[in-house]
């Protein structure tokens, strides 16, 4: 539950702290200090209390301190100083935000904290029985009181009910028990009382914090046709006339200029294998957008975008239909969508109703109360379905999010009368939120996804339709297009290009646009991210306010990348340097120059590592897409080399060699690579010759 609703605040700490919808914190004080520093970075500081929620929420970690802090806070601070300060209206868009987000950000810390690590207790309480009573935890090996603050307040729940833990053990122990059972009896019962706590808390949350769900309106079927009639319109389709085939070679073959109708008909009566429609002229008749046709064509994919603002007359390119058939339609008549009565669509109206889909609810409409106060309207759900949930408001989804959103409502208020909001829990999620927050817009704004012009949106959709969510219109598509826009063109171009023997083999470049997409695009941001990130920590004015832990360089700037990757590679680590420079590659993908020196360099390495598939296939796509590089003539041999020499594809390393020689007749490589030609035409007879004449010499 929780989760779902803080899903768009962070994409990494309120995330991991909300894993739950049952968690959260005490009204306690501060870690140790808690206003200690550790660090400031131009206007942003980091405190004691940020790392000790990390590491209730990450850790433990396998890494060196100072390399989590920089990776996990100082990045982020350094990150929204520079973001402040090259779009200063971030700070505003977070203040805005955080209204919206602080009843659950609240909730998280209420039961992440307070309930299911300190079991309701308050800080100071649990922190005066460590200290009383260290007796009772020599696990502790850290002396570190919120490293053990969960088990501190088990054992002082235990401390506290001891006649309920009496009675429990009487009833798990047997009399030949030992004291290590009863230690193990007692941790059970702390832990059963832990795991029943959520539903305690939740049992009557909204009747305790006097929160009200309002029951939604009724539905008139009447009104709600006339407000809605453009829901209730008959499906616009086609007129259409076609021509079967089993062959799409001839199909494709037909009208070298558009036909007549007559001229389709004609040639639709003499060679369409349809045997219904054929005597008929080709005639389908009336068929539905989407819908399968009649005359067993059944459904056949692509009809309806193929067709979709043509004129009268278009023929449709051919189309692969059922089974081994093929098609080809011409468009005789447009059949536009009418508007149903409301005698033909009642039926639909009071079906929808019954089933929950039609709802209809005035946005000043008062969905929840506190007190008998407006909490939260129509207008409030509407506004936060579109920003964080994206679902589609019937019924079920509308009392799904009520009952959610309400909880977090009484919880939060719950957490207020807990003190839960002095917590230094609650001020580091805040912090960590607002992080998280202005850095995901910047990188948004960074990679320039909103100033994409719309024409150029239009025509990307033109081109590949709805890269992300397949089957929506333009409108709706408008995000999913801007942020695969966002991806740096020559990342789609080498994974395409480098994909070609298998992955991309019947796609065009385009087609393959939205499933390069979703297989780089989580890399690529990553990788961006934290070289945007490095960027900004190295030019910040930083000081570091712990003298134990020596500052960490960060590794993801250009230069540090590059100096790793030679010395790794020149210490003859070559497989560790190959993914060094292949995050170069996804970093800095939009500097052309840079893409182009550590794709070659990558080729070389796994044709080193005898990886011949993969470094073809990178030679390939680097003189293809660099045909006028320094590097580019040796690329396209040393493909044609492997092609032949490595991997026996004698065919394909003849068409490249051939290639070769007409592209680079001048080149020092020329005569090798005519040697190789002649050689594979001869069926191997030369290296053979060869071998024999060395063999006989030695």
């Amino acid at each position: 539950m929780i989760s779902q609703i803080v899903s768009a605040v962070s994409r990494r700490s309120l995330v991991a702290v909300a894993v739950l919808g049952s968690f959260v914190l005490s009204g306690c004080n501060g870690v140790g200090d808690k206003d200690a520093l550790l660090a400031r970075i131009d206007g942003e500081k980091v405190f004691q209390e940020d790392y000790e929620l990390l590491l209730k929420m990450d850790g433990p970690f396998h890494f060196e301190k100072n390399e989590v802090l920089y990776e996990n806070l100082y990045s982020k601070a350094a990150l929204t100083a520079k973001a402040i300060a090259e779009m200063p209206e971030l700070e505003k868009a977070w203040e805005k935000q955080y209204k919206d987000l602080d009843p659950r950000i609240l909730t998280i810390a209420y039961q992440r904290f307070y309930a299911m690590e300190c079991l309701t207790y308050s800080d100071s309480e649990l922190r005066q029985f460590y200290n009383e009573n260290h007796h009772l935890f020599p696990e502790d090996s850290t002396n570190n009181f919120y490293a053990v603050r969960g088990l501190v307040a088990k054992r002082l729940y235990l401390a506290k009910h001891p006649k309920e833990v009496d009675e429990f053990l009487q009833k798990e122990l047997s009399d030949r028990a030992e004291a290590k059972d009863s230690a193990m009896a007692k941790e059970r019962f702390a832990d059963l009382y832990q795991q029943n706590l959520p539903n305690t808390l939740s049992a009557n949350v909204l009747e305790k914090q006097n929160v009200v769900i309002n029951p939604l309106p009724e539905v008139d079927a009447k009104s709600f046709y006339e407000r809605h009639r453009d829901m209730f319109m008959t499906v616009p389709g086609y007129r259409l006339y076609h021509i079967q085939s089993e062959n799409a070679e001839t199909l494709d073959s037909l009208f070298a200029v558009a036909p007549t109708l007559e001229q389709f008909k004609q040639v639709a009566a003499k060679i369409s294998v349809n045997a219904e429609t054929k005597k008929d002229s080709g005639l389908v008749g009336h068929v539905k957008k989407d819908f399968a046709l009649p005359y067993g064509i059944g459904m056949v994919e692509g009809l309806s975008s193929e067709l979709e603002g043509k004129d009268v007359g278009f023929v449709t390119k051919t189309l692969a239909g059922q089974g081994k058939s093929f098609h080809r339609f011409y468009l005789e008549a447009l059949v536009p969508a009418q508007q149903k009565s409301f005698d033909r669509a009642e039926a639909d109206v009071k079906s929808a109703i019954a089933s929950g889909e039609a709802i209809e609810v005035d946005s000043s409409y008062v969905l929840i109360s506190r007190a008998g106060q407006p909490l939260f309207t129509e207008g409030d759900l509407i506004r936060f379905n579109k920003k964080f949930s994206h679902m589609r408001l019937n019924v079920r989804n509308h009392e799904r999010l009520i009952k959610m959103i309400a909880e977090t409502f009484a919880y939060a208020h719950a957490a207020e009368e807990a003190k839960v909001k002095h917590s230094w829990e609650y001020r580091a999620l805040v912090r960590m939120a607002r992080w998280d927050y202005i850095c995901d817009t910047y990188m948004e704004r960074k990679r320039g996804s909103y100033l994409v012009p719309d024409d150029s949106l239009k025509s990307l959709y033109d081109r590949v339709g709805s890269p992300i969510h397949v089957g929506y219109d333009y409108e709706k598509a408008i995000e999913d297009l801007r942020l695969v826009n966002s991806i740096p063109a020559n990342l789609y171009r080498h994974e395409y290009l480098f994909g070609y023997r298998l992955l991309y083999k019947d796609r065009t470049y385009d087609q393959s646009i939205p499933a390069i997409y979703a297989k780089r695009e989580k890399e690529y941001n990553k990788l961006y991210r934290q070289r945007v990130a490095a960027d900004a920590y190295k030019s910040a004015s930083v000081h570091l306010y712990n003298s134990d832990v020596p500052e960490y360089e960060p590794r993801r700037s250009l230069d540090v990348l590059m100096a790793r990757g030679d010395s790794l590679l020149n210490a003859g680590n070559r497989t560790s340097a190959f993914y060094v420079y292949r995050s170069i590659m996804y970093a800095f993908a939009e500097n052309d120059s840079v893409f182009e020196k550590v794709a070659y360099i990558m080729a070389q390495i796994q044709g080193d590592n005898e990886e011949f598939l993969d470094a073809e296939a990178e030679y390939y796509a680097f003189y293809r897409m660099w045909p006028n590089s320094e590097n580019a003539e040796k690329a396209m041999f040393s493909r044609g080399f492997m092609l032949n020499e490595n991997l026996q594809m004698n065919e394909p390393a003849l068409e490249v060699l051939e290639e070769f020689t007409q592209k680079y007749p001048k080149s020092e490589l020329k005569e090798s690579a005519d040697w190789l030609i002649q050689n594979i035409k001869s069926g191997g007879k030369l290296a053979d010759d060869l071998m024999e004449k060395i063999s006989s010499e030695e």
